[in-house]
């Protein structure tokens, strides 16, 4: 049973009427809501299915939110860390929800199904339907990733927005038809123009994501490596665990505007996650990326070639591997690679992508 999330809502010139049918996590609802803003700004209704742990952030952009009921929960889903299990957990809530959806748009037909591209039961929803997907990650082909699920690989059948640029996509010529890179959606040109070069980097910034930052003992040896002052945002993470720390390390649980702490951050210690890594490129800050996923894993291989950064493949590393890393990072040229490719990700953004749905009609 699926449930219509209540809300107050401006009433809109009605043009087209949209459905986004997304997995309810915030690495991929999050780079859509600057997409869902500009829809309802150029007078679009937007259904958006999603868990009520989301609900509110959805309805902000203007969308309205229809909930997934209690195949999700009030929680924030947290998804395994591997491929192979998160495809068998998403294809098990597929099974679970995909009635309460079909039977919300048969009642109320769309004129287009939007969904994410790892959102399975999105894809199977557009039936007969017109469709059009967006990929909140880089398009993935099975030779990025070790024992690809087919279901998260780009598919091509339906008209896509990828929410990064060609030049931080991997392999981009492997995609053809009608895919557009309209860059990181949440950036904008005024947080590039924000950082310059005279602007002063006072701190190295750490975070592990809002999912999978129970990690006490990764930040206490984030704190031993890193040198000068350093802001971490643990999450969940035990602050018992994580132990004394010397004045220099400033320790809170979340920060409010990520993008804003990264653009004065001399080095960004993350998990790579694709929300993450774009604000950290947008803003000029080179990475150092301790990957958890297989999806992070893919991000984190991109920096490292692109020279933003380096990463280590350890699940648990030592103070000693973390410092020659960051030192590394800082002695080279990341800094410029990063605010390069951060360039690419400004433009042209999400009245690009609302240009493509529009277009796919």
């Amino acid at each position: 049973m699926l449930v219509r999330v209540r809300q107050e809502v401006q009433a809109l010139p009605r043009r087209l009427d949209l459905a986004v049918v997304n997995v309810p996590v915030p690495g991929h609802v999050n780079p859509t809501l600057p997409v869902v803003r500009e829809l309802a700004r150029r007078g679009h209704r937007v259904r958006y299915f999603t868990s009520e742990a989301l609900a509110p952030t959805v309805a902000s952009a203007g969308a309205v939110p229809i909930g997934y009921g209690a195949a999700v929960g009030p929680g924030v889903m947290r998804p395994p860390r591997s491929f192979s299990a998160l495809a068998r957990e998403t294809l098990a809530l597929g099974e679970a929800v995909l009635e309460g959806v079909l039977d919300e748009l048969r009642a109320d037909e769309p004129d287009l199904v939007i969904y994410d591209s790892m959102c399975t039961w999105g894809y199977e929803a557009v039936e007969h339907r017109r469709g059009f997907c967006f990929t909140a990650t880089v398009a993935l082909d099975p030779s990025f990733v070790d024992d690809a699920p087919q279901e998260f690989m780009h598919r091509g059948e339906h008209p896509t927005a990828v929410f990064t640029s060609r030049a931080f996509q991997p392999s981009p010529e492997m995609f053809g038809g009608d895919v557009r890179w309209v860059g990181y959606p949440p950036a904008a040109v005024s947080a590039v123009s924000a950082v310059s070069a005279a602007q002063p980097r006072t701190y190295a910034y750490a975070a592990l994501g809002t999912l999978f930052n129970e990690r006490p003992e990764v930040f206490r040896a984030v704190a031993e490596a890193i040198g000068g002052d350093l802001v971490m945002a643990v999450g969940r993470a035990d602050l018992d665990a994580i132990g004394p720390l010397p004045p220099r390390v400033r320790v809170v649980r979340w920060v409010d505007d990520q993008a804003e702490v990264l653009r004065r951050a001399r080095l960004f210690v993350s998990h790579g996650g694709m929300n993450s890594v774009s604000e950290a490129l947008v803003a000029g800050t080179p990475l150092l990326v301790l990957p958890q996923t297989a999806e992070q894993r893919v991000n984190a291989r991109r920096i490292a070639e692109l020279g933003a950064g380096r990463v280590l493949f350890d699940e648990h590393p030592a103070p000693d591997r973390l410092r020659a890393e960051a030192e590394a990072v800082l002695a080279s040229d990341a800094a410029a690679r990063a605010a390069e490719l951060g360039r690419t990700l400004v433009a042209p953004g999400a009245e690009a992508a609302v240009d493509a749905v529009e277009a796919a009609l």
